[in-house]
C-alpha cells in the first residue's frame, strides 16, 4: 500500500510539474510578440520615425462626406491621427485630444483623423471630433496611409510639417500636448 501512495505521489508531482511547464510557454509565447515589437522590452515604439515622409493618397472622403487631400503646400504644420473604433485607449484619450485641438485652435484643415473599423463605429468620433478635424473612414485611400507608414498601435499622433515630414509621432495625446504645441504653434513673421 505504501508503494502504490508513493508513485501516486509521484505521478501527481509530475503531472503538476508537467502543468507548470505547460503554463510557462504559453505565457512565453504570449510575450514573445510583445518583446520584440518593444512593447515589454523599455524600447520606445512610437510608430513612424521622425523625419519619415507622409505618402499622399489623393483625395480621401471625410465622414462629412467632402472630399478633402492632406496639406501639401509647404506652409504650416498640420496634425494627423490614427485611431481605431474597438481601441478603448482610443477613446479614454479623446477628452484630452479634444483639449489639445481647442487650445491650439489649428483650422480643421490642418487636422486629420483616420479611424479604422466599422463605419458605424467612425461616427463616433466624427461626433467628437469633426469640429476640429476630417474624420476620415481608414478604408481605401486612407487605409493606404496606416499600411505605408506601418501604423500598427492605435492611438498614434502624428505632427507633420508643411513638407509631409513627420516631426513627432507620440502614441499619448498628453505627450501629442507637449511635444506638439511648440511644433504647431505659428511662427512670427519678422518685419
Amino acid at each position: 500500500m505504501g508503494i502504490a501512495l508513493s508513485a501516486l505521489g509521484l505521478l501527481l508531482a509530475s503531472a503538476a510539474c508537467g502543468l507548470s511547464v505547460a503554463v510557462a510557454l504559453r505565457v512565453k509565447k504570449l510575450l514573445d510578440p510583445l518583446t520584440e515589437e518593444g512593447l515589454l522590452s523599455g524600447r520606445r515604439v512610437e510608430g513612424p520615425e521622425p523625419g519619415s515622409l507622409v505618402p499622399r493618397p489623393g483625395a480621401v472622403v471625410d465622414m462629412d462626406g467632402a472630399q478633402v487631400e492632406l496639406p501639401a503646400d509647404g506652409s504650416e504644420p498640420w496634425v494627423l491621427t490614427f485611431q481605431a473604433v474597438g481601441c478603448t485607449g482610443c477613446k479614454q484619450q479623446l477628452p484630452v485630444y479634444k483639449k489639445f485641438l481647442r487650445n491650439m485652435a489649428l483650422a480643421r484643415g490642418r487636422v486629420f483623423a483616420v479611424v479604422v473599423g466599422d463605419e458605424d463605429g467612425v461616427s463616433l468620433y466624427n461626433d467628437e471630433l469633426g469640429e476640429y478635424a476630417h474624420v476620415v473612414h481608414g478604408a481605401d485611400n486612407a487605409l493606404r496611409l496606416v499600411e505605408e507608414l506601418g501604423v500598427s498601435m492605435f492611438p498614434t499622433y502624428l505632427v507633420v510639417d508643411g513638407n509631409g515630414r513627420v516631426l513627432a509621432s507620440p502614441q499619448s495625446s498628453s505627450r501629442l500636448a507637449e511635444v506638439g504645441a511648440g511644433l504647431l504653434a505659428p511662427v512670427p513673421v519678422s518685419a
